[in-house]
């Protein structure tokens, strides 16, 4: 029999429940980056079915928003380990900044012409965007990580932190320059300006992850 008392076993217990909603938090975040991405793609392609795939971010952003209420109701429920609560707050809210800067970098899409911007550029946004989606993918990979097996989640999370470092390359190196070169041909300053709004909408949805995975960090050591 656990040496735990009833009042610790049950506070363990709802912990669970709400790292299993967090969980779910979790997959819907990635679907919102991953319909972030098409969206990204398909301005770079000159599609014109930007506004559609814009409000499909909306949407899994809004479904993700539910849970995190839904996180944060259990969470307000009887005892509960207060760190645990804390960490789990702390996730569930940076988890929520990266839904809220796909979807912010979408709908931004959506003020202008594929056609007004840069090749180039075009083709380092679809870069960025696939970037960031595999940043989700490996911060999901880090939550699941501490359910299943915490000793691995130093490792799962490196692998954020890599995909952080690469971005930040990518950026300095190629997107940032190609932006700023083409903001001074083109003469273009509202389309330049939104570009540049979407790419550090983009940038955030990595950040983001890279602090979700410093948040999982903390609640793995305290499940070993």
């Amino acid at each position: 029999m656990s040496s735990e008392s009833p009042l610790a076993w049950l506070g363990r217990q709802k912990e669970k429940r709400a790292l299993k909603l967090c969980k779910r938090h979790m997959d819907e975040i990635v679907n919102t980056a991953e319909m972030m991405k098409k969206a990204v793609h398909l301005f770079c392609e000159n599609s014109e079915n930007i506004r559609a795939e814009a409000e499909e971010v909306m949407d899994k952003e809004r479904i993700a928003d539910n849970t995190k209420s839904e996180i944060l109701e259990e969470l307000s429920k009887g005892s509960f380990p207060p760190l645990s609560r804390e960490n789990i707050v702390r996730l569930i809210m940076t988890a929520d900044d990266i839904a809220d800067n796909a979807r912010a970098a979408a709908m931004k899409l959506t003020f202008l012409e594929p056609e007004s911007v840069d090749e180039d550029v075009k083709k380092y946004l679809k870069e960025l965007s696939d970037l960031a989606y595999q940043t989700t993918v490996a911060l999901k990979d880090a939550f699941s990580a501490t359910l299943e097996r915490p000793e691995s989640v130093r490792d799962e999370t490196r692998k954020v932190e890599k995909l952080e470092e690469k971005v930040d390359n990518f950026r300095a190196e190629k997107l940032i320059p190609q932006i700023v070169k083409w903001a001074d041909e083109s003469h273009n300053p509202g389309t330049s300006f939104v570009i540049a709004e979407v790419e550090d909408n983009i940038e955030e949805v990595v950040d983001q992850s890279e602090n979700c995975a410093d948040v999982i960090r903390e609640i793995a050591i305290g499940s070993v």
